[in-house]
């Protein structure tokens, strides 16, 4: 549960969006992701990037407790 309300957090849009606004210096990075997508133009080489570079933490994270949440999946599938 833990680990999908995290993961449901660090890709919150929305919320961050009506909060900080489109301008502001504090972004979350879904944010930040989105100043790359104009209108009419999408740099899609900074896009992929930028969303690469988030998935680095989400990736560490798993590697280091995979062993827990393989451990949680399997003891709530069994009763």
């Amino acid at each position: 549960m833990l680990v999908l309300n995290g993961i449901w957090i660090w890709n919150d849009f929305l919320l961050p969006l009506l909060i900080l606004g489109k301008g502001n210096k504090v972004q979350t990075i879904p944010l930040a992701v989105a100043t790359f997508a104009g209108a009419f133009v999408k740099q899609w080489d900074l896009i992929l990037t930028a969303i690469l570079m988030s998935l680095i933490p989400v990736i560490v994270f798993f590697l280091i407790a995979q062993k827990h949440i393989i451990k949680g999946m399997v003891a709530g599938s069994i009763k």
